[in-house]
């Protein structure tokens, strides 16, 4: 029996199981009844292309796990874009979102799959690698964009969760995710769907066109997609308790401290009335005059974004083909946080004098005139002090980001002989990134203003719009990125076996990639008050030659392997193997194995990237142990144990190796038509990280990075240094399983049930040699142990009704292992841990006719808000790479074709 007969007879290939991702109705490209209709003297079955490997097939379940969603699952199951799919896969333990408002990259998203970090995650669009976005993560880590992606032109994503280094090269050590855009699309089609949340802000307005013409050798496909998103304010949010720095659930929250005081030898704040009046808060709890940031700040971004592309396909002849794709995409991105806070300014007093300094400038005044007398008190006793002050006359902090995305693809492709096809592409991709900020300052700039005249100008009384101008300073920066492959494939049958055929596919790649990122003057030299700047440039470029093998040993037993050779021209070479196995003992019945060498190549920001200036909130533990302090409990008049704010600088490392490890799967498949399960058991494991050890961390294991360090002459830390390394390792293992049964009720219709999760047995990581095995799962926090996706999908005639649950397990909080020990949690902020979530979608859809479909739901549908953080004293008091606060959403859309 050939293997193509073999296959054609197998449930296991019966239940292609396109929908396994959420359990959702079976969509199988290849269904039971297609198969049945078969002629059967027809001996040649359509082969197709499955992510994982490049040799085609005739199964879409194979030795690599993956999960497919298709376009209409998108919709039905109430997902509004592609990072909003990628968001709700079990695999997924993290991401980064719009509302890292805070961060380098608020215009952008991406996921992490297996707790890998989403720059070891690698996404594709029709199996090529997508350019990697122009501006770092953290300002040192390169990922893909997945929040720029189309909607309407895509026909299915996959997720291969398995490391495959081997077949797609460096990246792809958590997993892969494959973008499939549709293809010979016909006709003319249009879809409009609109958005709103009943909670207030963040509406979103979604229009699509489509069409299609084919002759008999050409098809030309063309999509234009357009969306606009209101942003989401803090103070939109109060249901979720987000609207302030103050929550009533935890002790640790505090209102900023930043409003406008004087720390020293004699703490003084600005009386409740006059700080009240100033636009301030006063916080009574500390006796002080702060601030309550919320107030200014966007949870989720306002953003436009527009899409257009072109697919076209020529039949040169029947045995070859020409193929290309254009797009072109711009995105906008504006968001707001709260105004700056400084405590720059110093002012010594010795004597009759006071001296203002910031930085290395300073000017002596006579203390009892200096700043309209406002040191002339005799409580200011000689010493140093720091002047605090949140600069809320100049407005929210504000930027704009403009993303661009331009490139195209062009391949021939088809039959050299009977037994052998061949492809050559070519693919350029070019990314831009443009930020303008606004309501910033220099630090040369202030200082001229407050010390100008005999008197100068006092930092803790009104600035006028007058003022506000003359010291107001725009920052910019411009990023790129580019990448330029070219392919060569050829795939066939080198000799027939006694079960099958030994199938291969082997070819040779070269890539180009570059980046560059620049800033204004100023901000390069760090000369920003609460910013800071970064610069570098660099390219690379990499050949690689693969090989690939499929062999049928027995009729039941099939052995996959793969080698590949990349060599690089900033690092080495690297060689990649990997193996598995398929074993059917029987049609319904899959096991299979795999072994699999990953690495990933340092990130070309982290290597050619010139210092970046930031700034971070910490705790000092040394100087707040000092001090008699317990960390993360407020000491008065001090910053250290509670809210410490540094500078903080992470620069290139020219001399990163690349990572190295291996991922292992484990899995079982059972199918029949109406039902269907897998199980899979893995593990990954990379040494060599590359990774910078954060601010946070720092500051807590200062016995160990005191070389990374500057305190001032109190002790305090002023600055730290986070240049990227080589850590030691990282392993992390876990379960997949999903399972899904299809009833059939004749005139009732059908009804499917899916279920799907994620189970992670360890997550642990070590900084260095000498370092302990730190245990992510259960003492650093944030990683959730369980995560678990329900649907249930009723078809009746023209009805559809979906309905999808994503719970997500209780996580240990951000600084748990700061303060699992402390006998004071329940007197000091109750809980360290956040608990399990919920949320539920549902929608109808309603064919009208042939041409005509109108969808209606709900996402979050109870309107579940996210769970609190007690351990974390910062806004927004929940992680936002596991939740967000968008609350409920109720949507409607009209598909049209014509």
């Amino acid at each position: 029996m050939t293997r193509e007969n073999q296959m054609l007879n197998s449930k296991v290939s019966k239940a292609v199981r396109i929908a396994i991702a959420f359990g959702a109705a079976s969509t199988a490209a290849f269904s039971a009844s297609s198969f049945a209709a078969e002629d059967k003297s027809v001996k040649k079955v359509e082969r197709i292309q499955v992510t994982g490997s490049r040799i085609t097939r005739t199964d879409m379940e194979g030795a690599s796990p993956v999960v497919t969603i298709t376009n209409e699952q998108m919709t039905s199951l109430g997902f509004h874009s592609v990072q909003d799919v990628l968001e709700n896969i079990t695999a997924v333990t993290g991401a980064l979102t719009t509302q890292s408002i805070h961060g380098f990259t608020p215009a952008a998203s991406s996921v992490s799959l297996r707790n890998a970090g989403a720059n070891r995650t690698l996404t594709l669009v029709n199996g090529k690698r997508l350019v990697q976005y122009p501006k770092a993560s953290g300002g040192t880590s390169t990922f893909q964009n997945t929040g720029n992606l189309p909607t309407e032109a895509i026909a299915r994503i996959d997720i291969l969760t398995a490391g495959a280094s081997a077949i797609y090269g460096a990246d792809a050590v958590g997993g892969v995710i494959n973008v499939i855009l549709k293809d010979n699309f016909e006709g003319v089609a249009a879809k409009v769907k609109s958005t709103g949340y009943t909670e207030g802000g963040g509406a979103t307005n979604q229009f699509a066109f489509s069409a299609g013409v084919s002759s008999d050798k050409l098809n030309v496909s063309l999509f234009l997609e357009y969306e606009d998103s209101e942003v989401i304010r803090a103070s939109d949010r109060e249901e979720f308790g987000v609207h302030t720095d103050k929550v009533p659930w935890t002790e640790r929250s505090n209102y900023s401290s930043y409003g406008a005081r004087i720390s020293g030898p004699f703490n003084y704040t600005l009386p409740k009335d006059e700080c009240n009046a100033s636009g301030f808060f006063f916080d009574d709890a500390n006796s002080r005059c702060g601030f309550d940031r919320s107030s200014m700040r966007d949870l989720k971004p306002a953003t436009t974004k527009g899409i257009a592309l072109t697919t076209f396909n020529y039949q040169i002849s029947d045995e070859h083909e020409l193929y290309g794709r254009f797009q072109y995409s711009r995105g906008t991105s504006e968001r707001s946080i709260e105004a700056m806070g400084i405590n720059d300014v110093k002012v010594t007093i010795a004597g009759d004098k006071a001296t203002m300094s910031l930085d290395t400038d300073s000017k002596t005044f006579d203390k009892s005139t200096f700043w309209g007398g406002q040191f002339a008190s005799a409580d200011f006793v000689d010493g140093k002090y720091t002047v605090i002050r949140r600069l809320h006359e100049f407005g929210p902090r504000g930027n704009e980001t403009t993303s661009t995305d331009h490139g195209f693809n062009l391949g021939l492709q088809g039959e050299l002989s009977a037994d052998v096809t061949y492809q050559f592409e070519w693919a350029y991709n070019n990314a831009t990134v443009d930020v303008l900020s606004e309501t910033y300052a220099t630090r040369k700039g202030m200082f001229e203003f407050l010390s100008a005249g005999d008197n100068g100008f006092n930092l803790l009384k009104p600035f006028s719009a007058e003022d506000v101008a003359s010291v107001a300073y725009v920052p910019f920066e411009n990023n790129k990125s580019s990448q330029n492959n070219f392919s060569f494939n050829i795939s066939g049958t080198a000799m027939e076996l006694p079960a099958g055929a030994i199938d291969y596919s082997a070819g040779v790649e070269y890539t180009k990639q570059s980046f560059a990122t620049n800033s204004d003057t100023e901000s390069k030299k760090g000369a920003i008050l609460t910013t800071g700047g970064s610069s570098g440039k660099g390219e690379r470029d990499f050949t690689s030659v693969y090989t690939e093998m499929r062999a049928d040993v027995t009729e039941t037993l099939v052995l996959n392997a793969a080698l590949r050779f990349d060599d690089y021209s900033d690092f080495g070479s690297n060689v990649t193997p990997q193996v598995s196995l398929e074993y059917r003992p029987t049609d319904d019945f899959l096991i299979r194995a795999t072994y699999a060498d990953v690495f990933r190549a340092p990130d070309m920001q982290r290597v050619y990237g010139d210092p970046s200036n930031g700034f971070a909130t910490v705790i000092d533990f040394k100087r707040c142990e000092e001090l008699g302090g317990t960390p993360g409990t407020e000491l008065a008049g001090y910053t250290e144990c509670h809210e410490h704010h540094i500078a903080s600088t992470t620069g290139g490392n020219k001399n990163l190796k690349a990572e190295k490890g291996h991922s292992i799967n484990l899995g079982l498949v059972y199918g029949t038509e109406s039902f269907d399960a897998t199980i899979d058991v893995w593990e990954w494991e990379l040494d060599d990280m590359v990774d910078s050890v954060s601010s946070t961390r720092i500051a807590k294991e200062y016995a160990t990075y005191e070389d990374n360090i500057t305190r001032d002459a109190a002790g305090s830390i002023v600055s730290v240094n986070a240049t990227a390394q080589n850590l030691s390792f990282s392993n992390v293992s876990g379960i997949d399983f999903d399972t899904g049964y299809r009833f059939d009720f004749n005139d009732l219709g059908t009804l499917r049930f899916g279920l799907r999760g994620t189970y992670l047995l360890n997550s642990e990581s070590q900084l260095d040699s000498t370092s302990p095995v730190r245990d992510e799962l259960k003492d650093y926090g944030l990683l959730p142990e369980f995560k678990l996706n329900a649907s249930a999908v009723w078809n009746l005639e023209d009805i559809k009704i979906s309905i999808f649950a994503r719970h997500t397990d209780g996580v240990a909080g951000a600084n748990y292992n700061s303060l699992k020990d402390s006998t004071t949690n329940k007197a000091n902020g109750g809980d360290i841990t956040v608990a399990s979530h919920t949320v539920w979608n549902a929608s109808v859809k309603y064919i009208y006719s042939e041409n005509v479909n109108v969808l209606v739901g709900s996402s979050n549908i109870f309107n579940k808000g996210p769970n609190a953080d007690f351990s974390d004293a910062s806004w927004p008091h929940y992680p936002r790479g596991l939740y967000n606060a968008n609350g409920r959403s109720v949507y409607a859309q009209l598909d049209v074709k014509f």
